[in-house]
């Protein structure tokens, strides 16, 4: 027999097996389609992380600063760097108390590399000595009401280079603005505002020691990047702190530092994801293993006779492993393609779905809508990541397949052409006792005949079953936690550095579309060397690590927020400005000591900028505490007073947060415009619109109960292929045994009533062991959210449902090819060869 023969007899065996065959490549689009989706999701992932660097701390490796000129030339002109992009930093100028512009001229198109900030709203970028382009914001603080093409004068200081002497050059200068660019809240964090000057300005305005420079560089090999990196810094004599890394990019590129911050970027959002992602791909992965295991061992045991018969006439263990291989290797021809461009197709709304849960901050977002245009300016050209989606699956299916391989290479030739292919009848002496109901005792006889079949069908049930009551659980929670949040007001307004005036205050307040305007004004002070605060006269001192800080809030503000807490004489002294709430902060632990210990109690009188103050109430643990719009807690005492106090406390009369509340037949989109007028009178304002994150928070965990029951349905068809494979094999491997039972008297009512309760003891066993392993998994998800292990109460419904589902879907399974069974005759029947 050529070898020619071999190959094609696994074509006709695949097409001889319809079922069995349909069953298989089922379970390969289905793990491929899954693998595919998760690895073009990490290739979404990956592109938007470095992204995410990029616009962090702009498109380079690293940094090196203050260099002469014969230094620069050598990194311009070194072989090893694919990019070196020389700037000048020119001075900086303070904006307000938080922030600062820092203006630099960069040669040779090196503006490039820092994309998040030349985004131009009107004009162009510099290119000549003396021009300028700034960000929006710059301009508002700055107080600039020109246009592009007009002169704006600045005051900027530079300081002269480390290591010579402590000492800064300041200079005016007057600037041609050419470019207006996009306010960019990144550096914010670093309170800085970044704008760019064209060449030839530094040798315009500085003098020849304060022209120093600095090279942004990239290497061209990456594997080597720290020893390129040393080598320079060795060659060019250069100080460490004169090196500066991009940490961010450098994680995001994989590229080894071990000097870099773990804490430059969050990286978490990221991890998260890839974690559940190679779970849910291992899981799947596992249940179609299990899939493609059991009916090849299944198929291989039917055709053990005919494998005999090729190991006769001369066939080799080798060619019957190749057999088998290549049937399998046939379905996944057919099977990968198909699989890899369903992923492909999917992976856009599984990675919304999945992102929805994160905070679009984290991915450098204002809201979902910047969200999910990232993710699909980020999803084209990430083919490559789809590699895996056909290689595991590919690997997954030999590796199943190889049991049922092994097991028709081994048998002898005798054997195999015998029949019973070595298996071994053994008896045991079973006590006499009186069977009550002979179908479900006959059922339970025949689970035992192939326990390995038997625990493989019940283990992919078991899956199943485990990740419905626990993905259940995690949608009982999301819709707990995502249901709508309470807020004050439908907006909320902020700006923390030049605040809103009273009387911007009052026109938002008389606008017709607004019911009414809740308003906080915020201080924060430091404490000095003994603990006191700075700035403001207080009658105590604070504890190690705490600030002190001042609210003012508005009488909407306070209605909201203390009408339960206190009495009517109590809320009318407050906002009189005859006493205040105190909010104690938290005592930190540091190497097992406590320290920040503050506690003002309820009843106290403290003075404050000259004033006595009664505390009306006094909040402490985790209670309620106050901030300005999403900047979080601030670990301090806070006190909390009247609108009408705080100017008197603290010299200001301004709000850093106003919460409009508006009428049910307002035009959200015409006030939407009236904010963003605000925005563009007032800088460093930023608004959202709870509408709007309410709504988004609705079509993400609608988002999220969509992927995590097509997860279910995806596991779950998973297991029922392996159901009714089992069954459907169970049955007509049995056909001669049925006639025979069939012929001695047995009724087709007892024939059906035997294998519904096959059926029946599949689906019980599985929903037990699945319900148990269900239940400790929901247990795992409460501990890993309340950070505390502990039993939490049975998940009756899911278990019921997963039950009731499991049972029926191995009924129909056994329902379904007994009624083809049903109309073969006894005759027939005996007569058949299994």
């Amino acid at each position: 027999m050529k070898m020619k023969s071999y190959h094609t007899l696994a074509w006709k065996e695949i097409l001889e097996q319809k079922i069995v065959s349909v069953l298989i490549l089922t379970a390969i689009v289905l793990s491929t389609m899954m693998t595919a989706a998760v690895g073009q999701s990490v290739g979404v992932l990956s592109a938007m992380r470095k992204q995410q660097a990029v616009a962090i701390g702009g498109d380079r490796y690293a940094t090196f600063v203050q260099l002469t000129e014969e230094q620069a030339q050598f990194l311009e002109q070194d072989e090893r760097l694919s990019y070196a992009g020389r700037f000048v930093t020119l001075g900086s100028m303070e904006l307000n108390d938080l922030l600062q512009l820092d203006l630099a001229e960069y040669w040779n198109g090196g503006m490039e590399a820092r994309p998040a900030y030349i985004q131009l709203v009107e004009g162009r970028l510099p290119e000549g000595p003396m021009e300028i382009a700034l960000p929006e914001d710059a301009l508002q603080f700055l107080g600039f009401t020109g246009a592009v093409g007009d002169t704006i004068p600045l005051s900027l200081s530079k300081p002269l280079r480390h290591g010579v002497q402590i000492e800064a050059y300041d200079y005016q200068a007057d600037f041609v603005l050419t470019g207006i660019t996009k306010s960019n809240y990144l550096g914010y964090t670093y309170g800085s505002i970044l704008g760019f000057a064209g060449e030839g300005t530094a040798e315009a305005v500085l003098p020849a020691k304060y022209l120093y420079y600095n090279v942004d560089v990239k290497t061209s090999d990456k594997k080597h990047f720290l020893s390129i990196m040393e080598d320079i810094g060795s060659t060019l004599n250069l100080h460490e702190l004169d090196t500066i890394y991009n940490f961010p990019y450098l994680k995001a590129l994989g590229i080894h530092c071990e000097e870099a911050d773990d804490d430059s970027v969050s990286d978490e959002g990221f991890s998260y994801l890839f974690l559940v992602g190679v779970l849910v791909v291992v899981l799947v992965l596992t249940a179609a293993g299990l899939v493609i295991y059991n009916i090849l061992k299944i198929a291989v045991s039917r055709r053990i006779g005919g494998y005999g018969v090729l190991r006769a006439i001369g066939a080799e263990k080798g060619q019957l492993y190749g057999l088998v291989a290549k049937e399998v290797l046939l379905l996944c021809v057919f099977g990968i393609p198909t699989g890899m461009l369903l992923g492909a197709l999917s992976a856009k709304g599984i990675l919304t779905a999945a992102l929805s849960q994160l905070s679009p901050k984290m991915f450098l977002a204002q809201d979902m809508g910047q969200l999910q245009a990232l993710i699909a300016e980020n999803g084209a050209g990430k083919w490559g990541y789809l590699l895996p989606g056909a290689v595991i699956p590919l690997l997954f299916a030999f590796l199943a397949a190889a049991p049922a391989a092994r097991f028709a290479a081994k048998v002898s030739p005798v054997t195999a052409m015998y029949g019973n292919a070595g298996t071994k009848v053994r008896r045991r002496n079973r006590k006499k006792k009186r069977i009550r109901g002979f179908e479900r005792y006959y059922a339970w006889l025949n689970l035992q005949r192939n326990k390995s079949r038997t625990v493989i069908t019940v283990l992919s049930l078991v899956m199943s079953i485990t990740v419905f009551i626990t993905l259940r659980g995690v949608l009982s929670l999301l819709s707990v936690t995502g249901a709508e949040s309470e807020h004050l007001g439908d907006y909320s307004v902020v700006n923390e550095y030049n605040g809103f005036s009273p009387d911007e205050l009052a026109d938002m307040e008389a606008r017709a579309d607004v019911v009414s305007v809740a308003a906080q004004q915020f201080s924060l002070y430091e404490l000095d060397e003994q603990y006191y605060p700075v700035g403001i006269d207080t009658d105590f001192a604070l504890g190690i690590g705490e600030t002190f800080q001042i609210f003012g809030l508005n009488d909407d503000w306070m209605n909201a927020v203390f009408a339960d807490r206190l009495t009517e004489e109590q809320l009318n002294a407050l906002k009189a400005g005859e006493g205040c709430v105190i909010r104690n902060p938290l005592p930190l632990e540091i190497e097992g000591e406590t320290i920040g210990k503050t506690c003002i109690e309820e009843g106290r009188t403290i003075m404050t900028a000259g004033r006595e103050l009664p505390v009306l109430l006094s909040i402490s643990g985790y209670d309620a505490y106050f901030s300005v719009g999403n900047s979080g807690f601030i670990n301090g005492v806070q006190v909390i007073v009247s609108d009408r106090l705080y100017p008197q406390l603290t010299g200001t009369d301004v709000y850093a947060e106003l919460r409009p509340a508006m009428k049910e037949d307002a035009d959200r989109a015409a006030f939407d415009k009236a904010l963003d007028d605000l925005c563009a009178r007032t800088a460093g304002t930023t608004w959202i619109s709870y509408e709007q994150t309410d709504r988004q928070l609705q079509e993400s965990e609608a988002q999220i109960h969509m992927l995590a029951w097509g997860l279910i349905l995806f596991i779950g068809l998973i297991g029922i292929l392996n159901i009714i494979n089992t069954v459907y094999t169970n049955i007509h491997t049995r056909v001669a045994e049925i006639g025979t039972q069939r012929a001695i008297g047995m009724s087709l009512g007892s024939l059906y009533k035997t294998f519904l309760w096959e059926g029946i003891y599949y689906g019980l066993i599985a929903a037990l062991i699945g319900s148990i392993a269900g239940y400790f998994s929901t247990m795992l998800i409460e501990a890993a959210i309340s950070d505390a292990l502990a039993f939490v109460a049975v998940p009756v419904g899911p278990i019921l449902e997963a039950s009731a589902c499991s049972v029926a879907a191995c009924l129909l399974a056994t329902a379904i090819p007994m009624r083809r069974i049903s109309r073969r005759s006894i005759v027939e029947a005996v007569g058949a060869v299994e």
